[in-house]
């Protein structure tokens, strides 16, 4: 999965798809994230590109990386989804000793 940042606004689903099929890369799904509210709900200027494969992912980098799209430079990261589980909060309470 590819973090796409810098997006203009104007960039739906299908468009940022095609960003990545017209540069050769191979496409499984892509989601532009949009705000929860309004009417129509307005793009927040990122999304998700899932290209299938690490090869993909970083033939996508390379070839994207910095593009022009929409007068605007965009940023090509791989989405990292932490897998440890959340630290429990520092209460600052001392521990006893045993």
């Amino acid at each position: 999965m590819l973090f796409v940042a810098n997006l203009g606004f104007s960039v739906d689903d299908e468009a940022l798809s095609k960003l990545f099929t017209d540069a050769d890369i191979n496409v499984v799904s892509a989601r532009v994230v949009r705000r929860r509210w309004g009417n129509p709900r307005k793009s927040k200027g990122y999304g998700f590109v899932d290209v299938g494969s690490e090869e993909e992912q970083t033939k996508a980098m390379a070839a994207l990386q910095s593009m022009e799209v929409g007068g605007r430079p965009i940023a090509v990261k791989i989405a990292v989804n932490s897998t440890s589980p959340p630290q429990a909060a520092d209460t600052g309470a001392a521990v006893p000793a045993a």
